[in-house]
C-alpha cells in the first residue's frame, strides 16, 4: 500500500512539473510573441508620425486648417457632453 502512494505521489509531482514546464514555455512565448508585436506598433507609429511631418512640412497652410478645425470640432463636443 505504501508503495502504490509513493508511486502516485511521484505520478503527480511529475506530472505538476511537465505542467509547469508546459506553462512556463507558453508564457515565454507569448511575451516573445508581444515584444515583437510592440516593435512592429512601434515602427508603424513612428513612420506614420515621419509621414505626417513630412506632410505638414510641404503643407502648413493645410496643416494649420485641419488642426483649427479639428480643435473646433472637438471643443465643441466636448462642450455639448459637459451640459
Amino acid at each position: 500500500m505504501a508503495d502504490k502512494k509513493k508511486d502516485i505521489e511521484e505520478d503527480l509531482e511529475e506530472a505538476a512539473q511537465e505542467l509547469k514546464e508546459k506553462g512556463v514555455k507558453g508564457y515565454e512565448k507569448l511575451i516573445d510573441r508581444l515584444n515583437k508585436e510592440r516593435a512592429n506598433i512601434r515602427n508603424e507609429v513612428d513612420r506614420d508620425y515621419r509621414e505626417a511631418r513630412r506632410y505638414v512640412r510641404s503643407n502648413p497652410e493645410e496643416g494649420v486648417l485641419i488642426a483649427l478645425v479639428g480643435g473646433l470640432a472637438i471643443g465643441l463636443l466636448l462642450g455639448r457632453l459637459s451640459k
